[in-house]
């Protein structure tokens, strides 16, 4: 039944996935819960999407938990939202990881907020360890922070290119600066 509505909703035929979605939710099936959340969302029934929100994360499932914090965030409710990242991300969701860390950061309590951008990072968030290297730098903890923007500038990362390029600027290694000024400007 769930495939069947993913199949449905991929070709926008969200009439009948919702009722595929709504056969599998009724079975337990909490991808298919989380999917139907997404859909009513989509379609503007932000309520019902909760619930079935809801349901999926209690249900145990960490997509549903990222999906509902974000949903809350979005509508103002700050303190429910950071729960269900922190649960998502205990769960081993990294865009949770990496959002609870920002709500950490954004809230002053930074060695919570360097933990989980750690964690994210580890599990190979490159956004993670730009925004890492920019929290350690602003500790003055310089050499984590250039191997944090080193690592990211090394897959590819553009910000943490001008981020690394900027802390070696200041550091005198000029060259180097400008190999990844280069870099990022590419």
């Amino acid at each position: 039944m769930h495939n069947l509505a993913n199949i449905y909703y991929d070709h926008s035929d969200f009439e009948a996935a919702e009722y595929w979605f709504r056969q599998a939710s009724a079975a337990g099936h909490t991808r298919a819960m989380n999917n139907l959340a997404v859909l009513l969302d989509k379609l503007g029934d932000i309520e019902e999407a909760e619930s079935w929100y809801r349901r999926a994360a209690s249900g145990g499932n960490s997509n549903a938990m990222y999906n509902l914090a974000t949903l809350l965030y979005q509508y103002g409710d700050r303190a429910d939202a950071e729960s269900w990242y922190h649960r998502a991300a205990v769960a081993g969701h990294l865009d949770a990881m990496y959002n609870l860390a920002r709500l950490y950061e954004q809230r002053h309590h930074y060695d919570e907020a360097e933990s989980w951008y750690a964690e994210a990072a580890d599990n190979g968030d490159i956004d993670a360890m730009n925004n890492l290297g920019l929290l350690l730098r602003d500790r003055g903890a310089t050499t984590e922070a250039r191997r944090c923007f080193r690592r990211a500038a090394d897959l590819g990362h553009p910000r943490a290119m001008a981020n690394l390029a900027a802390l070696l600027e200041s550091e005198g290694a000029h060259r180097e600066a400008e190999s990844w000024y280069r870099r990022a400007a590419g």
